[in-house]
């Protein structure tokens, strides 16, 4: 069996964390029946997390929250209400980054102007509307959809969007690092066809890559990806078809990054054995426009089962180990659904065999990944799991193998529920941030760590300052204050009590062996609670040594 933990593992800096259990999960969203609906998230300064989201209140508002890399909120209580002029009353696309000197910017759409266009804001750290109310960035003579945002080198920010001119087109803006950016009209790229779902790839020298999707039909039609590359003055350098396969009308393809100033990017697109089955296709796009092929390299091979990227970008490792996609894998009538990863390098070929790496078995309870992230040897992703309004969710880390590095997936949602638009961020100060909107509490925007190092989805919240020290035995340290009376609780990973006892009043610095019973093995939950009048409780997951 396979194991990352070392003989004597400490479990430091966890005894002041504020993250919830996977069961509760920390609320982002305000208290009582807010309606909040469609997170965003960036990571944010000091290991910190952005978090975005609408929420109903006699239309919807824009509200944004600041989680320190604990889980505590910096903001008031619920957030901090960004916008509250006039919206649609559809939600539709937005997007949120971080750029390089700590503030965040996010980009939606409102009804201010009397129609919907679209609109950005820059907020610090301290939540300071550094665009006042709202950068207003409307297109002449018609309307803006699902704006997306790329920060450039500089931290300059390009804004791209749809229009609703006819046929359609992709608009930008390049704004300014500080200051209100002038109002001016932005740059359409048009023509014949529709052109639309634009993404922004900044490239290192100060430029960028525009990807978007032109369909010679209707909006329904088959389209095909384009990207056009500009350098740090906003001047075109070149255009180029990223492939020659077709995706659907309602598919946005996520492109990242490949350090080397051109991009990487998967997306469903038809099996070429068998047309009426879907694929994923993963392509490059290098610096001067050249590709690994026409149409890209499929994740598999054969056409017996439907794979499907779910929009969600590969995860970039470096240029050694090169990238990963973890991707759903249906059966042709889409009643047994599995999750599947592949790896891939520079030059395009798929390194985990002909079908990938099995990482979920096909089951009826269809697991759709949301994520992949790098990690330094792997990549991680996040993972719903279960039917409408009983679904729960993990993280999975895979090495370059496409093997579990842990036993088990990482709690993130333990307890069944509506889960919807869940997305994960990058690896920042340790860990990586899900979020994700919930039915619980009448629609509410919920978060949950993934910290790899001690393979767990929570950390310690507010009880006793307890530290974990796993070696040949499991042994709380008790750090520089006394406690009361406490309870030791010791749950298995299916939360059946494996082992209970009470301690007397403990002295700074004592340390007790947990003594776990002989079948304690795979994740455990050891839930540490003072004993009235302290109150509180302070739970911390570890993995045993098998």
């Amino acid at each position: 069996m396979r194991t990352i933990l070392p003989a004597f593992l400490l479990l430091a800096g966890s005894a002041t964390a504020q993250w919830a259990t996977p069961d509760v999960n920390t609320r982002v969203s305000g208290p009582g029946n807010v309606g909040a609906a469609v997170p965003l998230v960036a990571p944010g300064p000091d290991g910190s997390t952005y978090i975005a989201w609408h929420e109903a209140a006699s239309g919807y508002r824009l509200m944004m929250q600041r989680l320190d890399a604990d889980g505590v909120a910096l903001w008031d209580e619920g957030g901090i209400v960004v916008s509250d002029a006039p919206q649609n009353s559809a939600l539709f696309r937005s997007d949120m980054k971080g750029d390089h000197a700590g503030n965040t910017i996010v980009a939606f759409q409102d009804e201010r102007s009397g129609q919907l266009d679209i609109v950005a804001y820059r907020v610090a750290p301290d939540g300071t509307l550094l665009w006042g109310d709202g950068l207003a960035l409307p297109t002449p003579g018609t309307t803006g959809l699902a704006p997306v945002i790329g920060v450039l080198a500089d931290d300059r920010v390009v804004i791209a969007w749809n229009t609703g001119s006819s046929p359609a087109t992709v608009a930008y803006r390049i704004l300014p690092a500080t200051g209100m950016p002038a109002a001016e009209d932005p740059v359409e790229i048009g023509g014949s066809g529709i052109h639309g779902r634009p993404k922004v790839v900044p490239t290192a020298d100060g430029g960028f890559w525009l990807q978007y999707v032109h369909q010679p039909g209707n909006f329904l039609s088959p389209g095909t990806m384009h990207a056009v590359r500009f350098n740090v003055d906003g001047e075109e350098l070149l255009t180029t078809v990223v492939s020659t396969a077709t995706i659907t009308g309602f598919y946005f393809p996520e492109p990242v990054g490949d350090g080397s100033d051109g991009f990487y990017v998967a997306f469903n697109t038809g099996n070429a054995a068998n047309p009426s089955m879907t694929d994923v296709v993963v392509q490059r796009v290098r610096a001067d426009g050249t590709t690994w092929s026409a149409t890209g390299t499929p994740v598999e091979n054969g056409a017996a089962t439907n794979r499907y990227a779910n929009n969600t970008a590969p995860a970039l490792i470096d240029d050694d180990a090169g990238l990963m996609i973890a991707y759903s894998r249906k059966n042709g009538a889409q009643s047994e659904g599995g999750v599947h990863v592949q790896r891939f390098d520079t030059a395009g070929t798929a390194l985990l065999g002909p079908d990938g790496a099995e990482v979920i078995a096909m089951s009826n309870a269809l697991p759709e990944p949301f994520g992949t992230v790098a990690t330094p040897a792997g990549a991680v992703f996040g993972c719903t799991m279960g039917g409408f309004g009983t679904t729960t969710a993990g993280a999975y880390h895979v090495g370059l193998d496409g093997a579990m590095e842990l036993p088990a997936p990482v709690p993130l949602a333990a307890t069944p529920s509506g889960i919807d638009d869940a997305a994960i961020t990058p690896f920042h100060a340790g860990q990586a941030v899900a979020v994700w909107q919930d039915d619980r509490h009448g629609g509410s925007v919920l978060a949950q760590p993934v910290q790899l190092d001690f393979g767990v989805g929570v950390a310690d919240h507010g009880g006793p300052a307890v530290t974990l020290l796993h070696g040949p035995e499991a042994v709380l340290h008790f750090g520089q204050a006394t406690h009361g009376p406490v309870h030791i609780a010791l749950l298995g990973a299916d939360g059946r009590l494996l082992h209970e006892r009470q301690l007397p009043p403990q002295g700074a610095g004592a340390r007790v062996p947990l003594h776990m019973p002989a079948q304690a093995r795979g994740v455990l939950l050891v839930r540490i609670t003072d004993i009235p009048p302290h109150g509180g409780t302070n739970s911390t997951v570890l993995r045993t040594v098998h």
